[in-house]
């Protein structure tokens, strides 16, 4: 970190991926991911009525409660988040890429609301090669960062591969007996 910004002029923004919720109506979740599987193969082939029907089931599926029974990511996200707060000491926002919300530029803008200087955002995503941590997210901050160019927010992002395999193998090594 910047030594002269103090901590109290930086947020976190954690981005986490999103999954649906698993007592979503499961008529209304097929229908979602055939009209999605249909436009992310071409985009013209959908009708206006048809697209708006699923993009009112997303919206319905994006506010649907959320409890750790019918989504532990979503769960476990908000608590990765309360303990990255927890170990740096600025406060942390939590937004997901998609299936729920907030959304990742939803946390942007709360963050925003505080008046930092800076914003740090990050994923749990900690391995190359997934379109969300390399192309999704950082569109998300882009598109905020455009608007707001007074705040400096950076994409932390990619981690150091052997420092994550340091990590996951001192927690395999935490289990041998």
């Amino acid at each position: 970190m910047n030594s002269t910004i103090d901590k109290d002029e930086i947020k976190i923004v954690l981005a986490m991926h999103g999954s649906p919720p698993t007592d979503f109506p499961g008529d209304e979740m097929a229908f979602f991911y055939g009209v999605h599987l249909q436009v992310e193969h071409d985009p013209y082939c959908v009708d206006a009525e048809t697209k708006k029907r699923a993009n009112d089931i997303e919206h319905k599926m994006k506010n649907w409660p959320r409890t750790a029974e019918n989504d532990p990511y979503y769960t476990s996200g908000i608590e990765i988040g309360k303990n990255i707060e927890k170990v740096t000491g600025v406060k942390t926002f939590v937004g997901f890429n998609e299936f729920c919300n907030p959304t990742i530029q939803d946390a942007l803008l709360e963050a925003i609301k505080l008046k930092p200087k800076k914003i740090l955002v990050t994923t749990t995503m900690v391995t190359p090669g997934g379109e969300h941590q390399e192309k999704d997210i950082p569109e998300a901050v882009d598109e905020i960062a455009q608007k707001y160019p007074e705040i400096e927010i950076t994409y932390v992002w990619p981690y150091d591969i052997p420092a994550v395999a340091k990590f996951i193998g001192n927690h395999l090594m935490k289990n041998v007996t």
